[in-house]
């Protein structure tokens, strides 16, 4: 696995899935943060974060992460995160942060999860 960051981002059944890989420093974090700004335009039901392949993470990754999740309230989008590897289980842990997230164990069972809290309401922070 390469230490390069990517993101990849797809939509399926009206969830975006962002998936993310490699190491995540402040270098990385713009794009990160772009990927994960709702759209005004594209109202998914819900994002799903696959963290299951980041090798590192540090503050702007948490930044960006805490960042999104505010963003995500406000428009009314629940936001999920799926497999965080655990490096950034630690990061959560150690900056206290985990209990700001919803942490679901597959990025199906998030995509489930995200489409229904859509249709509960729930999903409007």
């Amino acid at each position: 696995m390469s230490d390069e960051p990517e993101v990849l981002t797809a939509v399926a059944a009206g969830v975006r899935i962002v998936r993310v890989s490699g190491e995540f420093d402040f270098d990385a974090a713009e794009e990160l943060a772009r990927a994960l700004t709702p759209l005004p335009h594209d109202a998914p039901t819900g994002t799903v974060l696959d963290l299951s392949q980041v090798t590192f993470a540090d503050s702007s990754f948490l930044h960006v992460l805490l960042q999104a999740e505010s963003q995500h309230q406000a428009a009314g989008i629940p936001l999920l995160l799926s497999q965080p590897n655990p490096s950034v289980v630690r990061l959560l842990e150690v900056t206290d942060t985990a209990r700001s997230f919803t942490l679901v164990d597959s990025v199906t069972a998030a995509a489930s999860a995200a489409r229904a809290m859509s249709t509960d309401g729930r999903g409007d922070g």
